[in-house]
């Protein structure tokens, strides 16, 4: 069916002052015992599994997929930075000094530094009490599992605002000579005096620093300016596909016009083509207008607009959760003649909800067409249409995700590739191109802070119109509806107004 991508499947934040507590610990025999299945934290793996917090409980009962709990541990969306819930502890309130928490284990070795990455809170309905902390602790163990050394971070206490998250960040390691894994864990530590109170903690990252991990090696040195930014191309047989990509002006390359070109040929093996945008952009709308006849696009053709982050393993134990924080916006059969030819999607494709599909007329109509996501905490805002952004013709789709695959910001990019399903040829046998004429990025609450500018043109104009009437009735349950301007759930004469109200140059 669909291939796997790259051999997988394709408020403010304020920084807290971080509390760096070194312990240097004897092996005291400590170890986790390994449960009845592998991936909750119990067996070592190549990544921590799960940082968002959005998929529990686990195979093994545990609150948090992917963790090993202990303590008073759950999941809940009181307070949440990103995506729909967040990690929750509180005390054990066992009459003793003690912590709730949960943790796993990862590869580690002597030399390996990391930066942490997290966003924590309380709130004053339920605040953290006297000595109550969340910590962050890392023990560095050896070959046998004993513990070598630990660090530690305070994250969270009595003392902090209430009602919002912070971020807190923090330069992890070097790990000691040694090391062969690590423990990672979250906890809430609770003295003899039972505190009370509940950390809220979600968005965790740990990334590895030294080595780091290499973002380009999929990519020769050819560099194309386009649309302003400036991108690599992939230079590589890898996948998707897999594939040769290709990094000559016969398969990428900007035209006289300021479009890109994008090409599969056949110059011994066929060739694809890839770019990566050099910068990572975070949240904000990310438009593409696109030239091609994707009706008459041969069935083993995927045309792929998308963020994509490398990471450091691919290992099948940890892909369920999305590592690589993809999200998509594709135009393939995926080598069924039959098939329609768009789709929004989340990774994995094959998760329920993670993807929805949409047709595209044929004929010369649709040729152009332009296609979007706004990336937000919450979700994502998908839609597509005929047209371009100051000329949109007709509605093709619209998508509101926002599932456990939500990508959490970092070091996703942005790339744009053609490919062939599974390094087949075309069912054809005939090279295949398609024309990117630009891409535009929206930063989160950029220019456009006018609801009634549908199309992000910093203007309310007939444009704007146009999208509204597409969108004519009632809205989707979940709210993928922006032309709704005044939140009764459907689109009709009342927004309508709005927008003739609103019509005209937007203002800061």
């Amino acid at each position: 069916m669909i291939d796997l991508k790259h051999n997988t499947f394709a408020g403010r934040s304020l920084l807290l002052p971080a509390i760096l507590l070194l312990a240097h610990l004897v092996f005291d025999g400590r170890s986790l015992e390994a449960g009845p299945r592998a991936g909750e934290g119990d067996q070592v793996e190549c990544l921590y599994d799960n940082p968002s917090f959005e998929l529990g409980p686990g195979l093994e009962g545990n609150p948090v997929s992917g963790w090993s709990s202990f303590g008073n541990v759950g999941l809940g969306n009181d307070l949440v930075s990103h995506g729909r819930r967040a990690l929750w502890l509180f005390g054990p309130f066992n009459g003793e000094t003690a912590s709730s928490g949960i943790r796993c284990l990862v590869d580690a070795f002597g030399g390996w530094s990391y930066r942490l990455k997290v966003d924590v809170g309380h709130l004053s309905s339920d605040a953290l009490e006297g000595a109550a902390r969340a910590f962050f602790t890392i023990r560095w163990r050896n070959s046998a599992g004993g513990v070598i050394s630990e660090e530690s971070v305070v994250l969270l206490n009595s003392l902090d605002a209430t009602d919002s998250m912070v971020t807190v960040e923090a330069d992890i390691g070097p790990a000691p000579s040694g090391t062969r894994s690590a423990e990672i864990e979250l906890s809430f530590r609770q003295t003899a005096a039972q505190e009370s109170g509940r950390a809220w903690i979600d968005a965790f990252r740990l990334d590895r620093t030294i080595p780091g991990v290499n973002q380009w090696g999929d990519f020769g040195n050819r560099r194309i300016d386009f649309a302003g930014y400036s991108w690599r191309v992939k230079d590589t047989y890898q996948g998707p596909g897999p594939n040769q990509f290709s990094d000559s002006p016969d398969n990428a390359r900007v035209q006289s016009d300021g479009s890109l070109f994008l090409g599969i040929d056949q110059a011994g093996p066929w060739r694809c083509a890839e770019l990566a945008l050099e910068d990572y952009l975070g949240y904000g709308t990310y438009r593409f207008v696109t030239r091609g006849r994707f009706d008459q696009l041969d069935p083993n053709v995927v045309f792929g607009l998308f963020i994509w982050e490398y990471v450091s393993c691919y290992n099948s134990s940890v892909m369920w959760w999305n590592p690589p924080n993809e999200f998509d916006i594709e135009f393939s059969r995926w080598g069924d003649p039959n098939a329609v030819e768009g789709q929004f999607v989340a990774q994995p494709y094959d998760w329920p909800g993670n993807i929805s599909r949409f047709d595209v007329p044929d004929g010369p109509g649709s040729e152009v067409i332009t296609s979007e996501f706004r990336w937000e905490p919450e979700g994502m805002y998908c839609r597509a249409w005929v047209g371009t952004p100051d000329q949109p013709e007709s509605l093709l789709a619209t998508w509101f995700y926002d599932g456990p695959h939500h990508p959490r910001p970092g070091r996703a990019r942005v790339h744009l590739n053609l490919w062939l399903l599974n390094g087949s040829a075309p069912q054809n046998g005939q090279p295949a191109s398609v024309v990117v004429e630009d891409f535009i990025f929206i930063p989160q609450g950029g220019a456009n802070q006018c609801p009634a500018d549908l199309d992000d043109d910093g203007q309310v104009g007939s444009s704007d119109i146009g999208l509204l009437i597409a969108q004519w009735g009632d809205c989707n349950p979940k709210g993928d509806c922006d032309a709704d301007l005044d939140g009764d759930g459907k689109v009709n004469a009342s927004d309508l107004g709005l927008m003739i109200g609103a019509w005209g140059q937007c203002t800061s």
